[in-house]
């Protein structure tokens, strides 16, 4: 599986997880961007600027492999945050019910971002 392919099935899982609560759109959208300022060489970076997440920035990066590899790291870690952030909701009724979701819902949630 290649760098990208990777980081489209992190950014399904992790839309899997925003889409269980209330969320705008950015909260689905992540950036490599290349930069070009003062003459300078080119740079990579990878970026997040939502909701759920906040803006975040990756360090600059002489490459867009680079900025991808540190992109993927980004994403299994918050992934990895969500799961647990998902096993403590199943462990208290309100939250469960401010989300609207059933414990099976969630349990099966959990699954589909083991994977």
């Amino acid at each position: 599986m290649t760098l990208d392919e990777e980081i489209v099935i992190l950014t399904q899982k992790w839309y899997r997880y925003v889409n269980i609560d209330h969320h705008k759109d950015r909260d689905c959208h992540w950036y490599i961007t290349k930069t070009y300022s003062y003459g300078d060489e080119a740079y990579y970076e990878a970026s997040h600027s939502g909701y759920i997440l906040d803006h975040w920035t990756s360090p600059r990066c002489g490459t867009e492999e680079m900025a991808a590899t540190i992109l993927r790291d980004k994403l299994k870690n918050e992934i990895n945050g969500a799961i647990m952030h998902l096993e403590d909701v199943l462990k208290d009724k309100d939250a469960l019910e401010w989300l609207g979701s059933t414990k099976e819902d969630i349990e099966k949630l959990i699954k589909k971002l083991q994977k």
